[in-house]
C-alpha cells in the first residue's frame, strides 16, 4: 500500500473538517455583525498572505520555475508557464478578494491552489526529496508537514466566507442571488 492512499484519506478528512467548521462559525454568525468582520478578516488575511507570495515569485520567476521542476512532478516546459502564470493568478485573485468584485471567485482559486500546493508538498515528502517549498520566492522554508498544516489553515480562511455567504443566504438575512437554487419564493417550492 502506497503512503499516497491514507494521506488521500487524511486530505478529504481534514478538508471535511475544515468545512465543517467555516460552516458551523458561518451559521452561527450569518445574521451577526462578527460574521461579518470575520468574513473581511479571513479575505483581507488570506489577499495579504497571496500578495506577498506572488511579489517573491514576480521578482524571480526564473527561481519559482526551477523550484516547481523540482518538486518532479511536471515538465520543465510546464514548469516554466506555471512560474510566469502562477504570481499572476494570485495577484488577480487576491484583488478580486480585496475588492469584492467576485470575491467568491478568488476564494475558490485560493482554495484549489491550495489543495494542489498541499499534494504538491506531501508527494516532497513522501519521495525524500529537500527542497525549498518556493512559496514565497527567495524567501522559502524547506518541505515540511508544518507547511501543510499551514496551508489547511489557510483553506480555512478561504472556506469561511464562502460558507457564511451560502448560510446568511439559507436563514434569510440576505437577498437571494438570480439563478441558484435559493432563488425561488418561499410560496413555489
Amino acid at each position: 500500500m502506497t503512503p499516497y492512499l491514507p494521506f488521500a484519506a487524511l486530505t478529504l478528512l481534514a478538508l471535511l473538517l475544515a468545512y465543517g467548521v467555516a460552516a458551523w462559525a458561518a451559521r452561527h454568525t450569518a445574521g451577526a455583525a462578527l460574521g461579518l468582520w470575520l468574513a473581511w478578516a479571513c479575505r483581507v488575511a488570506l489577499a495579504a498572505v497571496f500578495l506577498l507570495a506572488a511579489y517573491g515569485k514576480i521578482l524571480d520567476p526564473y527561481a519559482l520555475a526551477s523550484s516547481i521542476y523540482a518538486y518532479r512532478v511536471v515538465p520543465a516546459g510546464v514548469a516554466i508557464v506555471t512560474g510566469v502564470v502562477m504570481p499572476a493568478l494570485e495577484i488577480v485573485a487576491a484583488l478580486a478578494l480585496l475588492s469584492g468584485l467576485l470575491w467568491r471567485g478568488g476564494a475558490v482559486v485560493f482554495a484549489a491552489m491550495l489543495a494542489v500546493f498541499i499534494a504538491g508538498l506531501f508527494q516532497a515528502i513522501v519521495r525524500g526529496i529537500d527542497i525549498d517549498c518556493g512559496c514565497f520566492g527567495k524567501e522559502s522554508s524547506p518541505v515540511s508537514f508544518w507547511l501543510i498544516a499551514r496551508n489547511y489553515g489557510l483553506i480555512l480562511l478561504a472556506l469561511f466566507p464562502l460558507a457564511r455567504d451560502v448560510w446568511r443566504e439559507r436563514l434569510g438575512f440576505a437577498p437571494r442571488r438570480r439563478g441558484t437554487r435559493f432563488s425561488r419564493p418561499r410560496a413555489a417550492r
